[in-house]
């Protein structure tokens, strides 16, 4: 039997290591140790910090590890969509919310790989 939609081998790695950063990212003591608020912002700064971490690890290391990066966005994203479905936040204004979450995560983006440049430069 053939099948239509297969499953992507990166998209599922990607799914695998989003499951594994939100683990991470629940750890108590780095709430406790840095000052965190466990808070839908404070979750959000842990969990954006954790994925990114691993992206950008990966887009270092090959084709193959860049597409895994994208399956772990795209679980990242989704399970921010979904997040904001399971708050009550109605269908209309779940795009809007999405775009400023989006401005959010590729401002943080842009920083750390700001941070990441300069400390392989020192």
């Amino acid at each position: 039997m053939m099948r239509l939609f297969r499953k992507r081998p990166a998209a599922e790695a990607g799914r695998r290591l989003y499951a594994a950063c939100v683990s991470q990212a629940r750890t108590p003591s780095l709430y406790a140790e840095l000052a965190t608020p466990d808070t839908v912002e404070g979750r959000f700064e842990h969990y954006s910090l954790h994925v990114i971490l691993v992206m950008d690890r990966l887009v270092r290391q090959g084709e193959e590890a860049a597409e895994v990066s994208q399956g772990l966005f795209d679980a990242y994203v989704r399970a921010l969509d979904d997040a904001l479905r399971e708050m009550g936040v109605g269908d209309l204004s779940v795009g809007k919310k999405m775009r400023r979450i989006g401005e959010a995560l590729y401002g943080r983006l842009r920083n750390y790989e700001a941070a990441f440049t300069a400390e392989e430069g020192s």
